[in-house]
């Protein structure tokens, strides 16, 4: 089994954006989001999907200034 990561993505955070990239490759189910320091349910519609290849979509868009957290179990 890989390592925890926990990570601020690259990508901003302005709004329309809605994909970030992970640093590395991620196990498959693994990844958590946290938006302005508060753990995001995935089954909820402002959840996120994970779409593999280091990237994973919210399902909406985070507003200007949000803070976007991921932690998820490198492979």
């Amino acid at each position: 089994m890989g390592l925890p990561v926990f990570e601020t993505p690259p990508e901003p955070v302005n709004g329309t954006n809605k994909t970030f990239t992970t640093l590395a490759d991620y196990v498959s189910k693994s990844v958590r989001v946290w938006q302005n320091g508060m753990l995001q349910r995935k089954d909820l519609i402002d959840g996120w999907v994970e779409l593999g290849f280091k990237k994973v979509q919210m399902k909406e868009a985070p507003r200007n200034g949000d803070v976007i957290q991921l932690y998820y179990i490198a492979q």
